[in-house]
């Protein structure tokens, strides 16, 4: 089986092609003939030299790609509503291998059939970010009417945030920088739209929310954008961050009684909590997207040969919306 991995961790550098045997569906698994897959920022987390303690050990050859979208070729014991020759996507457990190969081996409780309204490019890049948008929208649960700020609002998972948000009948804040940014978040129902740049963005939502300031600050860029979700939550709000930064909250939040959640995407399956939790999200946001409701944006789109560029295009900061990665004819 063709694959692109690493061998050891580094740079982009260090995406190489692999040979790799046929993997084999167990239990409750399946096995899919990828055609496109993803790039998200937790692949550029697995593949870089970690600064302290890795996370997640990895055993080596690794292949990344967390995003998937092809047709089930075989199916383990125990898959009942999944046959082969379905058209699926998903996400790979963050545990294991992913799906920048020929083939991937998935469980099948946590993936959904695509869309027949999205292309393969399009449903892959709405997988991982999809279900992190809606399950962050889940576990905060703002009430219908809040005001929500969104930061990197047009970023993998933020474009998607902020239309599931607006669906729900939130009033929805974000922040952006550059004009094509402003622009997609403004598309999508965002007002204002601050520039996390130049703006104080915690005043901004004090203003707007007569001096309160939002229900619900989602950081899905960590760094700065988590200090501006701190500044911007609202005395018993909450925060919810997508990204592993060592800032320190503890003082920022006790005097306003507000929480930090952090989630990491299909937590509840991948810590065998609920097998169908991501498989459930998934098959949601499946639906808004076959209404027209969600839209993936794909913003570019590499042949798997040229991974390494497309995780340098990630880490320059400046993507909007999803990178796709072509996978079944991409060799």
């Amino acid at each position: 089986m063709k694959a692109i991995g690493i061998h050891q961790y580094g740079d982009a550098s260090q995406l190489v092609p692999l040979d790799l045997p046929e993997p084999e569906p167990g239990p409750h698994q399946v096995r899919v003939r990828v055609i496109a897959s993803s790039v998200n920022p937790a692949d550029i987390r697995a593949r870089s030299v970690a600064p302290g303690p890795r996370r997640i050990e990895r055993q080596f050859p690794l292949v990344l790609g967390y995003d998937f979208s092809g047709v089930v070729d075989a199916v383990g014991p125990d898959v009942e509503e999944l046959a082969v020759g379905d058209e699926v996507f998903g996400s790979p457990s963050l545990l294991g291998q992913g799906a920048n190969a020929e083939q991937v081996v998935v469980d099948g409780r946590t993936i959904a059939r695509k869309p027949a309204a999205l292309s393969h490019e399009q449903a892959a890049c709405l997988s991982l970010a999809g279900v992190t948008a809606w399950e962050c929208l889940a576990r905060a649960a703002p009430a219908a009417g809040a005001t929500v700020l969104i930061t990197a609002g047009a970023g993998g998972v933020g474009h998607l945030q902020v239309q599931l948000a607006r669906h729900l009948g939130l009033r929805v804040v974000a922040t952006a920088s550059r004009p094509e940014s402003t622009a997609l978040c403004r598309e999508f129902g965002a007002a204002p739209v601050l520039d996390h740049a130049t703006e104080d963005v915690g005043q901004a939502c004090r203003s707007l929310t007569g001096g309160a300031g939002v229900a619900v600050a989602f950081d899905n860029a960590g760094g700065r954008a988590l200090e501006q979700a701190l500044d911007a939550v609202a005395p018993m709000g909450t925060v919810v961050s997508i990204v592993p930064t060592p800032v320190p909250v503890a003082d920022r939040l006790f005097m306003k009684a507000a929480s930090l959640i952090y989630h990491v995407m299909g937590a509840a399956s991948m810590w065998r909590l609920d097998p169908h939790a991501q498989g459930r999200a998934l098959a949601a946001v499946a639906a808004l997207a076959a209404q027209g409701h969600v839209r993936p944006v794909v913003a570019a789109s590499y042949p798997v040969r040229e991974l390494g560029q497309a995780h340098r295009a990630i880490e320059s900061g400046r993507t909007v919306g999803k990178i796709a990665i072509r996978v079944a004819d991409g060799w």
